[in-house]
């Protein structure tokens, strides 16, 4: 057990001691938590004031169309060629063409010399719809405040019923936040077992092999390679979750600061103040306002991450052993990495399959394809984080039991097949391993 423990210490020390360790630990967190900060700054800014010219085929029909925070309409009786000339030479951000068929076409056009954001794009859509919609309602005997009504915001909560009949609320962030566990198992699993590989074959290249087996058996050097080589993936890991959420706390707080409700409200709304004031006087506008409060910080905090982080760290381990124990093997039958490519393929396929379903079982994790990927042992770490954040039945439970029970079996026994492939493949020079060799390998006592 201590040659083991000195096995799994080297491994640890060497690889945590490099720089490219420590760059990667600082690097990796600025970057996730960059793109997570720079994600919600973006639903939140629109860095620049929109000046638009409307053209108004039917004017003066559009001429009341009213200005927002971040918008500015000016309607005028001109012609396209006209109005597209004045944006080459005055301060218009973009004209919006309305046609002479707009209102049963209900399409227009918008040109600009800048890409307006989505938001700009969806705002000036629903403006325009909903202008045309309180013009047309003398039409059909609608008063506004009716109109209203039937506009009123609709929000679908998500609640997933269990066999006691409690409810609980499903959200697509949790979801979202499983998809991201199953690609960080991914990236994990993948990068760390090609360490393992690389290290035996760097080992057995340099001979140092030899000297190395003298103190220690094969199985207890491939053994405490993988876990020392795998506690390396859990310290980076750690660091980066830690690193990662203190920045986007401090991002949260300094970028996004108190303007993300009243910005959200806005958003969500996207209505003119004579709207506002309608919905005021039904009382209806204060309720979805303190629903549109909610920022997606506070919904991040009602996901389960221990029972989140528990499986992580299961499926991780479990997997990264699995694989890493085929990928010693691996590396013990080639002297080097370009000899790898014809076994590294059908070794990490499952693994690569899975990676690639994963957004298709997003979308649909309770399909039959999902359940049986996430029980079967190759492919379980990846597809299962997916699934859980939607919830499991407690009757589908065993799902679950029987997915972890068959990854720890199948670990096991990969390791024990190569373990018997590493202590006569380590030794072995100059030769490709056939598979009837391997088979060889295997059988020998």
């Amino acid at each position: 057990m201590s040659k083991s423990l000195l096995v799994i210490w080297r491994e640890y020390s060497t690889r945590v001691g490099r720089r490219s360790f420590l760059l990667m630990s600082i690097l990796g967190p600025l970057i996730m938590a960059s793109g997570i900060i720079f994600v919600f700054w973006l639903s939140l800014e629109e860095t620049e004031d929109q000046k638009i010219l409307v053209v108004d085929e039917l004017y003066p029909l559009f001429r009341q169309l009213e200005d927002s925070d971040k918008i500015d309409y000016e309607v005028q009786e001109l012609t396209l060629d006209k109005a597209l000339a004045l944006l080459e030479v005055t301060d218009f951000t973009a004209v919006l063409y309305l046609p002479k068929n707009i209102l049963s076409s209900k399409a227009g056009d918008l040109y600009f010399r800048k890409q307006p954001s989505m938001r700009i794009h969806r705002q000036i859509e629903q403006t325009v719809q909903q202008y045309i919609e309180v013009r047309k309602l003398p039409e059909f005997d609608i008063s506004k405040t009716d109109y209203y009504r039937l506009k009123s915001p609709f929000n679908l909560s998500m609640l997933k019923v269990d066999e006691g009949g409690e409810a609980t609320e499903t959200t697509m962030l949790a979801a979202a936040v499983g998809l991201v566990f199953a690609i960080l198992i991914y990236i994990f699993i993948f990068m760390y077992s090609i360490q393992v590989m690389r290290g035996v074959i760097e080992e057995k290249a340099n001979r140092i092999i030899e000297v190395i087996i003298s103190t220690v058996t094969p199985f207890q050097l491939m053994l405490g390679k993988i876990i020392g080589v795998g506690a390396v993936g859990l310290t980076q890991f750690l660091i980066w979750t830690v690193l990662t959420a203190g920045i986007v706390t401090i991002g949260q707080a300094v970028i996004i600061g108190d303007r993300y409700d009243a910005e959200r409200v806005t958003e969500q709304m996207q209505m003119t103040n004579e709207v506002q004031e309608q919905l005021t006087d039904i009382n209806r506008f204060d309720a979805v306002a303190l629903n549109a409060q909610e920022s997606p910080f506070s919904k991040i905090l009602q996901i389960n991450f221990p029972v989140m982080l528990s499986l992580f760290l299961f499926y991780f381990l479990g997997g990264y052993f699995l694989y890493s124990a085929m990928m010693a093997a691996v590396g013990s039958m080639v002297d080097s990495e370009t000899d790898t490519q014809q076994f590294v393929l059908p070794v990490t396929f499952p693994l690569i399959f899975a990676y690639a379903l994963s957004f298709t079982m997003f979308e649909n994790p309770s399909s039959d394809l999902a359940v049986w990927l996430s029980i079967i042992p190759f492919t379980s770490p990846v597809i299962m984080m997916i699934r859980v954040p939607f919830g499991i039945d407690s009757a589908d439970l065993w799902q679950v039991y029987l997915s972890m029970t068959l990854l720890v079996a199948t670990f096991v026994l990969i390791t024990w097949l190569a373990g018997r492939i590493y202590r006569t493949g380590i030794l072995m020079y100059g030769k490709k391993a056939s598979l009837k060799e391997i088979i060889k390998w295997i059988k020998h006592s």
